[in-house]
């Protein structure tokens, strides 16, 4: 166990030593911090992936203690080749995690969590462009995301055609909290099909329509959030079906600022119709992010998982403690812990777990 300590020292302590030039991660707690909607600060309307040049600047200026002049006389990175019709950006996640599960020896590794690039092609700045979002590891490459994004109407307007991921409540960075692996729709999981949304002052509203496989229905997915500058409040819709049936899915999602945290919370319904019989299951998540001072960030979260509401014992808890530091611009070292309580008889359900994570940005 010594060990297991002495490496999440090292890992927590990696950015103070990292000489890289250079998100704050897709994290919808910024938005709520700012008061701004994801399409403020992404190319994506609905959040995540490569940032756009103001989102570029808001996290160097807003979210990182310190931000260094790369070179003098030269204007801040903001994903620009040179030129305002090729933007880029790219994401490094990697670092040490020890599991400890009941009854068995402790299991730690150093890996790379998560690595990818973005690339935006502008044919016609601020009407028409091509996105691209890939993924160099861990496992295989892949591209996640690549479609064209048409906005007219000065950008009240959005269309997207090709492959992306479907907007269903929040856009968390972590694919494991209960309300993303619950309902299937995460950064691990695209879809090829249309998405059709209106940006206004104070409402982000998306529609998506994926073709389903053969014999089946269309997915369609579709959410909306109204936005003040201390609070927000949405709800999502989602059905779809496959060979093993069908799936409804409804969430209710907000955000509220108090002072010096920023308060997420949402609970996703599920019902699933398949030939075994109907079953009913939700998640919830609630989280409060405490910026201490700048570029330190204090994070807390609960959820609650109830798998099938007609049987009893089989929920699940995740406690959730993170410590993120953005020392300068394009970096963010993070330390946290996870206590999982669950089935008695299942070791994975009561497990707990130890992280440090160098996350590089650009």
């Amino acid at each position: 166990m010594k060990d297991s300590w002495l490496a999440l020292v090292v890992a927590s302590l990696l950015p103070l030593f990292a000489l890289l030039p250079g998100r704050a991660a897709a994290e919808p707690y910024l938005a709520v911090e700012a008061g701004l909607k994801c399409s403020n600060c992404h190319v994506n309307p609905t959040g995540g992936g490569k940032r756009n040049a103001f989102g570029t600047l808001y996290a160097r200026n807003q979210v990182s203690a310190h931000a260094i002049d790369l070179a003098e006389g030269r204007k801040p990175w903001t994903g620009d080749l040179s030129t305002r019709w090729v933007g880029v950006g790219a994401d490094y996640r990697g670092g040490y995690e020890s599991v400890d599960l009941p009854g068995q020896e402790n299991q730690s590794e150093w890996e790379t969590t998560r690595s990818t690039l973005y690339a935006e092609v502008r044919l016609l700045p601020q009407l028409l462009s091509l996105y691209a979002d890939y993924k160099l590891s861990p496992d295989n490459s892949e591209t996640r995301e690549a479609y064209v994004l048409l906005k007219p109407l000065q950008g009240k307007v959005t269309v997207k055609a090709g492959q992306m991921f479907l907007p269903f409540g929040l856009r968390l960075e972590d694919d494991d909290t209960f309300v993303r692996q619950s309902t299937g729709v995460n950064f691990l999981t695209p879809d090829d099909g249309v998405e059709v949304g209106l940006e206004l002052a104070k409402w982000s509203t998306q529609v998506a329509v994926i073709d389903g496989e053969s014999g089946a229905d269309d997915t369609i997915s579709a959410s909306a959030v109204y936005v003040q500058p201390k609070w927000r409040l949405g709800a999502s819709l989602n059905t779809s079906e496959d060979a093993f049936g069908s799936r409804d899915m409804q969430s209710i999602f907000g955000g509220l600022k108090t002072g010096p945290i920023s308060w997420l919370a949402e609970v996703s319904f599920i019902t699933d119709d398949q030939p075994a019989g109907d079953n009913d299951s939700y998640a919830t998540l609630l989280e409060g992010n405490w910026r201490l001072r700048k570029g330190h960030n204090l994070k807390v979260g609960y959820e609650f998982l109830e798998p099938n509401e007609d049987r009893d014992e089989d929920q699940q808890e995740r406690y959730s403690l993170v410590y993120e530091y953005n020392p300068v611009q394009f970096m963010q070292g993070r330390v946290g812990v996870r206590r999982y309580n669950g089935i008695p008889n299942i070791p994975a359900s009561n497990r707990d777990e130890l992280f440090g994570e160098l996350h590089v940005y650009f």
